[in-house]
């Protein structure tokens, strides 16, 4: 068990080391200069300088931050969730991940949401995916891109129920990060078994939550 034990925590380090150099070298190349561009002109087109908010909405006690017009990103995951609801997206779980949970976000840092739903277009994938994949997979990017809020969430490793379970159970990163570090924005009780199927993964190979928390803390 030992012997397992060091070879999965050495498994979910190799993930993060690749997933970092991803990330970095991703920051790096046109196809991310172009995101942002396109970010920035949408928003000068169709951008709304005001987003509502509901009190009795769970984002209210999540603070999130600010994005670069100064709007509360709490609130805008609200609309954002809104805009998928009215979408027709079977929605189980919405997560906001990365730097906006984890105390290093800028104001113009993106917003992570992991969304876990039926039925999703087209192909899922644990893997960090750039925006040539993005173009590929276009109609699951339409159904679930921002427009015409643009608060600038980027879905990540988005799943069904069963995929995610399968994720967590092979012990990728983008699983294990949103169970330790994900801040539910919804959920229609979906995600209560996702951390109940955590615990026993971690009772049976009797792994340390702190550690592992510590390992994933840089993604």
């Amino acid at each position: 068990m030992e012997s397992t034990r060091a070879s999965l925590i050495e498994s979910i380090k190799k993930q993060v080391r690749c997933r970092i150099a991803q990330k970095y070298n991703w920051k790096r190349t046109p196809h991310s200069v172009i995101e942002k561009l396109q970010r920035k002109f949408f928003r000068m087109i169709f951008i709304r300088t005001t987003l509502s908010l509901d009190k009795n909405t769970v984002t209210q006690r999540i603070d999130l931050g600010i994005d670069d017009l100064g709007r509360d990103v709490a609130s805008g995951l609200k609309e954002y969730l809104n805009l998928l609801l009215g979408r027709g997206v079977e929605l189980h779980t919405l997560l906001v991940l990365g730097s906006r949970v984890k105390g290093r976000a800028k104001p113009e840092s993106d917003v992570d949401v992991m969304i876990i739903a039926s039925k999703l277009p087209g192909r899922s994938s644990p893997e960090l995916t750039n925006f040539p994949q993005k173009i590929l997979n276009i109609r699951r990017w339409l159904l679930l891109v921002d427009a015409p809020l643009f608060i600038g969430t980027q879905p990540s490793a988005c799943c069904s129920k069963e995929e995610f379970l399968q994720w967590l159970k092979e012990f990728k990163i983008v699983a294990l990060d949103a169970i330790y570090y994900g801040k539910v924005i919804y959920d229609d009780g979906f995600w209560k078994h996702v951390l109940n199927t955590s615990k026993e993964i971690e009772k049976r190979y009797k792994l340390n939550k702190s550690k592992l928390k510590q390992i994933l803390l840089p993604l």
